[in-house]
């Protein structure tokens, strides 16, 4: 069974082997830890919407580049933060998508200001 985290990693995986680089080198375009890279190519992590964002740019794609489907994502701790992600993803242009992602850190902070 493939889940969505896994699909993302083994295409992420095959993106960055085809523009040359190592886990190390897109760690480092993306402000990131090799660590991290390997275990989200691995299915083990599935990046926050920060960390997405800076994967993507280091290797100039956007979400659709890589076929990255959201609807099934889930998080342990974070049914907000899947949501979210489902959100992002069906956005249709870059002010699109800027707007939900300032409406979501909004809501993101109202959350934290209920829990205390």
């Amino acid at each position: 069974m493939t889940n969505s985290k896994n699909s993302f990693g083994q295409k992420l995986k095959q993106i960055r082997k085809a523009k040359n680089l190592t886990q190390a080198q897109l760690a480092e375009l993306a402000g990131a830890n090799e660590k991290h890279i390997s275990k989200i190519e691995t299915g083990v992590y599935f990046p926050t919407y920060t960390t997405l964002t800076k994967i993507l740019q280091a290797l100039d794609l956007s979400i659709e580049d890589v076929g990255l489907n959201l609807e099934h994502v889930t998080s342990k701790n974070s049914p907000f933060y899947t949501k979210a992600l489902q959100i992002l993803n069906s956005a249709t242009s870059e002010q699109e998508l800027e707007y939900y992602y300032s409406q979501l850190k909004q809501a993101q902070k109202g959350i934290d200001i209920l829990k205390g």
